[in-house]
């Protein structure tokens, strides 16, 4: 009995083998994708960040808005001069894998904590879906 339920569960556990794995290189990628986030914003290349972003974030957010908040980062706190990864978070759902990164950023003029979520869909390209910081510097300069 014991031998016939072993042979039962091998195929789950390698299936969530290999889902542990396409979820740690879903990590990996939205970590390179942070570093292309923030040349972009220390470059003042804000469509360049719109042009890669998700459809999903392209349809709910408006360029002019999502910019306007993204210069407003550039303007008020510099260039990122250091960042950490403070958090992280993974959910696989039918719409793809999404990664939500959580960073403690230094910038030239204050620091924040950023929060990025990247959803990597069926043919594999990873792209950003949401942005988050919060920075009390932001707020103050």
């Amino acid at each position: 009995m014991l031998n016939r339920i072993g042979r039962l569960l091998v195929p789950f556990a390698a299936a969530a083998m290999l889902a542990g794995c396409g979820v740690k290189e879903s990590f990996k990628d939205a970590e390179v994708e942070v570093g292309k986030f923030h040349q972009a914003l220390d470059a003042g290349d804000l469509r360049a960040i719109w042009k890669q972003a998700d459809p999903a974030l392209r349809q709910g957010a408006q360029r002019a808005a999502l910019e306007k908040v993204l210069d407003a980062v550039h303007r008020k706190l510099g260039k990122v001069k250091q960042t950490k990864q403070v958090g992280w978070n993974a959910n696989a759902t039918t719409e793809g894998t999404f990664v939500t990164l959580t960073y403690q950023t230094t910038f030239e003029r204050g620091s924040g904590a950023e929060q990025f979520v990247y959803r990597k869909g069926d043919g594999g390209k990873i792209a950003l879906t949401g942005y988050n910081i919060e920075s009390q510097d932001m707020m103050l300069n």
